[in-house]
């Protein structure tokens, strides 16, 4: 290939979680500076434990799909987008190396465990004379920006809510103007390098490189053939068609949210944001112009938004969020060592119908209600004293939106070992929050029985409807066990 097929000046974007063409800073930027290409890795982490926690199970079936459509949307751009697997400190280095790449763009990630792999990166390729940008992107609020008076991070949901909210986000970028294309021969080039591969070569559907750890990823469906493709079109394309629609997920929204067989109650925009197959920015703005809701519906589901924001801003300032408790007594709190109650849990064979019925619901779609998540995690935290790892683990390899932040977050708040001013009695009654948010049992009538752990109604017997923990007792157990923990640590 002789110098005249080389571009001028060529920005590589290594794309992440920001799968999209629109309202992309990173993207923007480098079209501003010339001639792009894109990059996105199946990464893993290195030996010291640096790089993003690996995807899921479902998360793995949803990346795949998504870089289908963007890869055909960055092509309509003339951009080609490469794919690659292996240590991203090796790989980015060596894609700059052997293109001859001016710039390098990407957005920021948040975790601690990728930014300090993303600083490395960066290092690197600062020895070689290669500039290096982040970009915002991914939360609306950076989250060194928002702060206490009496400094350090926020620990309260509602007082970090209170000074984020009116922080100005800017406006939404346009996606970027098509780029001449490159010469068939360089173009050609981009294709046989020994560090590229095609989107099947990455493995994501093949079920490698669990994101649990353990066995969970063993137990899972093939996700991309039976169970959640059904329910879910991945991509930026299908994203922003999700976003046109978002009046239907926010109107009645105050009212209705938290009633799991409305079908409206909510956006269904978390797998969309997780993949950043659309902004935060865009569906915060989409929110705010649109004219047919009512502002206690527009303000409740941009709440819901800036709770994303807050389990970012927790996971920037605390290390080891996903497996250490943020409330460090809990490290002394009496788990049971229980396999079995466990299992049942995550088949849906507890006896509970709301519980089993959410387990059933996200094994079908890869997705569960928030009020079904609050009720099935405190279940398994609190009634069965199962330790929180644990579902957090499940959810990660079942959930199609489960992140680095919002999920461990999420599963701390419920556990009551997080970041939150409510006591840890509040303990959800699973047959309460249906009584009271499925009253019709429409919810439960729908998913109950559909669970990894179901079997045909012929062939079970009245005791698989009894419930494997008693509520009331089991609740008594957990707030003696609460109890003793104090005393511990007092």
């Amino acid at each position: 290939m002789s110098a005249d097929d080389s571009p001028e000046h060529l920005t590589l974007v290594w794309l992440r979680d920001d799968l999209r063409v629109d309202d992309h800073e990173a993207l923007t930027a480098a079209r501003a500076d010339g001639r792009v290409i894109g990059l996105w890795i199946r990464e893993r982490r290195d030996a010291s434990g640096l790089g993003p926690r690996p995807l899921g199970g479902a998360s793995r079936w949803w990346a795949h799909e998504s870089l289908r459509t963007l890869s055909d949307a960055l092509s309509e751009l003339g951009i080609p987008l490469l794919f690659a697997a292996g240590p991203a400190e090796d790989i980015v280095p060596k894609v700059v190396a052997d293109l001859d790449v001016d710039v390098v763009r990407w957005s920021r990630r948040y975790a601690p465990a990728s930014r300090q792999l993303d600083a490395r990166i960066k290092a690197r390729l600062g020895e070689v004379g290669c500039p290096t940008h982040s970009h915002p992107g991914a939360v609306l609020v950076e989250p060194w920006t928002v702060s206490p008076q009496n400094g350090g991070h926020y620990k309260v949901f509602t007082p970090f809510f209170t000074a984020a909210r009116d922080r100005e986000v800017g406006e939404v970028l346009p996606r970027p103007h098509r780029q001449e294309a490159f010469s068939a021969a360089w173009a050609a080039s981009l294709r046989s390098r020994r560090w590229v591969t095609d989107l099947d070569g990455l493995g994501l559907l093949d079920g490698t490189g669990t994101g649990s750890g353990d066995s969970t990823s063993a137990r899972t469906p093939p996700w991309w053939q039976t169970t959640v493709a059904e329910h879910w079109e991945p991509g930026c394309r299908a994203a922003t068609e999700s976003l046109r629609r978002l009046a239907d997920g926010i109107d009645d929204y105050a009212d209705s949210h938290d009633f799991p067989a409305d079908p409206d109650s909510t956006s269904r925009l978390s797998p969309r944001l997780r993949f950043g197959e659309v902004s935060p920015r865009q569906a915060l703005r989409t929110a705010q112009d649109l004219p047919e809701v009512r502002e206690d519906d527009r303000h409740a589901w941009i709440r819901q938004l800036y709770w994303r924001e807050f389990s970012w801003h927790l996971t920037y300032h605390i290390p080891h969020i996903e497996t250490e408790p943020i409330r460090s007594e809990f490290t002394r709190f009496p788990y049971e060592d229980d396999p079995e109650a466990l299992e049942h849990w995550q088949n849906g064979t507890t006896g509970v119908p709301l519980v089993d019925a959410g387990m059933a619901q996200l094994w079908q779609t890869g997705w569960m209600h928030n009020r079904v998540r609050m009720a099935t995690a405190s279940f398994l935290t609190k009634n069965l004293l199962v330790h929180w790892w644990h579902g957090e683990q499940w959810f990660w390899d079942t959930l199609v939106d489960a992140d680095e932040a919002n999920n461990p977050v999420s599963w701390q708040w419920v556990a009551g070992c997080g970041a939150d001013a409510a006591p840890y009695f509040r303990i959800f009654n699973p047959e309460r929050q249906r009584e009271r948010f499925d009253p019709d049992r429409e919810y439960v009538n729908t998913w109950i029985g559909q669970g990894p752990g179901s079997r045909p109604t012929a062939e079970r017997s009245l005791a698989d409807s009894e419930p494997i923990v008693d509520l009331r007792q089991s609740r008594q157990a957990a707030l003696a066990a609460y109890d003793r923990m104090k005393s511990e640590t007092e």
